[in-house]
């Protein structure tokens, strides 16, 4: 049965109701009146019947519409917006822009809920609720649970098969939910770093006063039972099914981002899709090629089993870590430089849309499940370089400029929300250290995107369509860049130090977060001595200067920096990237 009726089909039931019994109180006894009493009943009657022909014309002229409306174009026809009561979360209201009333076989419309991997054209089951057809309408009803990751899809019954009278939204305010609503944290610093974890608690980490730190979280280490007596697997319960977590693997982290909330430190996890041969329902079918040599992959959002795991693991993650006794992370970063297709976030397809419409559904997964835990909780994807650099063949890889695009689309078609980006605006090629001296392209035409033209990607995000729900600028985030101390450790401080001065001065940049702490064996190989510190951990020239470039003591290092740019004051060195 509906889980509400809509007002009209109770008014008209009750009418109708009304109706028999007064009828048979008068007639079914003995069929006469007193005279003086006869006068009454028609008057009463005829009022009666002359309110529901009323009524029954306003339904019947509701059905006919104000225009006649093909399935095709009902599809995309209406404009909805599905919010909880932010009063009384356990109420909520869909409301339903219509630019015409479309005929239909009824006076109503009727709402179905669907999960993103279920076809949102083939309705079937019992709606959610119905109510009165009109241009500008709205119903209210009891929310569920499940409705975290549903989409609310308006129909019409027409030829007597409901039919969508618009595209499904998915819910607009899930922070309202949140036990935590918490301010984000103001932070006085941009100044970040990637943890070398065997640093933890030491003097190596605490003296660089770091305010933003990023950690990496392969699904692959975390997902299915422990081996380790001492920590029990997790088991947790979604949707009436159990899900395993490693308990050692998770108590980990749980030391980790308790230790940095401690510290005082802004924390970031990046969320990694990587391959698990017990998991493969966490993987896109068209992603399943471990041959690929890919690192990690794409979330399947195409499956039943793999969009419940994947809303389990989102849950799990977003609970543990909202604050309390398991530590905190403010910023979430779903997968890994997603325009690079062929590496880091594999798919075998070479269609942006497709790709992009499959990544944003999970993204969507993590986004409700996260900011339903900590109401302020920023939620990011990241890209890389590639602006507009492949020229049209997407063979290994999508332009950043184009993903962005397609996923601000697909983002939009289900109900705008605030998703970020995190960027990795590394020179061209990666072992350049002195980009400032190399040519930057500040149009939406430029091949790479650095730190040197940054305004290519904040005036694209300017845009109308690009605001955030609050018509402001989203958050953009730089969580992994670094500069190469092969070529010289005071060129590799100049380079970051010049760089930070470029973020801290640019208002849409809310983080700098260096790649990384340690030098890691795997990159040395190939010129990228990105760290602070040597991999035995001897000190380099940077860490002093990332030390003190946002301390009183950052005007020391200023004179150093300019004579290797070449530049005559700080001024005119940050007037080249703007």
């Amino acid at each position: 049965m509906y889980k509400e009726m809509g007002k009209m089909k109770k008014r008209l039931l009750l009418l109708y109701t009304g109706a028999a019994l007064l009828a048979g109180l008068l007639y079914g006894c003995s069929g006469k009146v007193p005279a003086s009493g006869e006068k009454v009943v028609t008057e009463a009657t005829e009022e009666k019947e002359n309110k529901t022909q009323s009524e029954e014309a306003v339904l019947e002229q509701l059905a006919k519409g104000d225009r006649k409306v093909s399935a095709d174009e009902l599809a995309d026809y209406g404009s909805g917006t599905a919010l909880i009561d932010a009063e009384e979360p356990g109420q909520m209201t869909y409301s339903l822009v219509m630019p015409q009333i479309p005929e239909s076989d009824d006076a109503y419309f009727y709402l179905f809920t669907a999960e993103c991997y279920e076809d949102m054209q083939e309705l079937s089951g019992d709606p959610e609720v119905i109510w009165e057809k009109g241009k500008i309408s709205e119903v209210s009803f009891d929310y569920e649970e499940e409705y975290l990751f549903r989409k609310f899809i308006p129909a019409l019954l027409v030829e007597g098969r409901y039919v969508p009278a618009g595209r499904g939204v998915y819910l607009s305010n899930p922070e309202v939910l949140a036990e935590n609503q918490d301010s984000y944290p103001d932070i006085e610093s941009k100044k970040g770093v990637l943890l070398d974890p065997t640093m933890l608690g030491t003097k190596e980490l605490t003296e660089l006063e770091v305010k933003h730190t990023i950690y990496n979280m392969p699904l692959s280490i975390l997902m299915g039972e422990t081996t380790d007596e001492d920590y029990p697997t997790i088991v947790y319960t979604f949707e009436g099914k159990e899900y395993h977590f490693n308990g050692k693997v998770v108590n980990d982290y749980d030391g980790l981002f308790s230790y940095l909330e401690t510290m005082g430190m802004c924390s970031t996890a990046v969320v990694l899709n990587d391959w698990n041969n017990a998991y493969m329902e966490m993987i896109h079918p068209k992603a399943r090629d471990q041959k690929s040599g890919a690192y990690y992959y794409m979330f399947n959002t195409e499956e039943e089993e793999g969009v419940k795991t994947l809303e389990a693991v989102a849950e799990f993650l977003a609970q543990r870590y909202s604050g309390g006794e398991h530590g905190m992370v403010h910023n979430w970063v779903i997968a890994n430089e997603i325009n690079q297709f062929k590496t880091w976030n594999y798919m075998n397809t070479k269609d942006l849309v497709y790709y992009v419409q499959e990544f944003e559904k999970s993204f969507r997964i993590f986004y409700q499940a996260i900011k339903s835990k900590y109401a302020n909780a920023r939620v990011y994807f990241s890209i890389d370089h590639d602006w507009n650099s492949n020229h049209g063949n997407n063979k290994n890889y999508f332009n950043a400029r184009e993903l962005l695009a397609a996923f601000n689309d697909a983002a939009r078609a289900h109900g705008n929300y605030d998703w970020g980006i995190a960027i990795h605006p590394y020179p061209e090629p990666l072992t350049r250290v002195n980009y400032w001296s190399s040519e930057n392209d500040k149009t939406q035409d430029a091949e790479v995107l650095t730190i040197m033209n940054l305004s290519v990607l904040t005036d694209l995000l300017g845009q109308e369509e690009y605001l955030d729900t609050e018509g402001e600028m989203r958050s953009i985030t730089i969580t992994e860049l670094g500069f190469s101390s092969r070529s010289g450790e005071k060129l590799q401080a100049a380079a970051f130090a010049y760089c930070y001065f470029i973020v801290d001065a640019n208002p849409h940049i809310d983080a700098f977060i260096l790649n990384r702490q340690t030098d890691a064996p795997e990159e040395v190989v190939s010129g990228l001595a990105f760290g602070l510190y040597e991999y035995n951990h001897s000190e380099k020239y940077l860490k002093e200067v990332f030390r003190y470039i946002d301390t009183d003591r950052a005007q020391e290092y200023i004179e150093f920096m300019l004579n290797i740019l070449g530049a005559e004051s700080l001024e005119e060195a940050l007037s080249w990237a703007e």
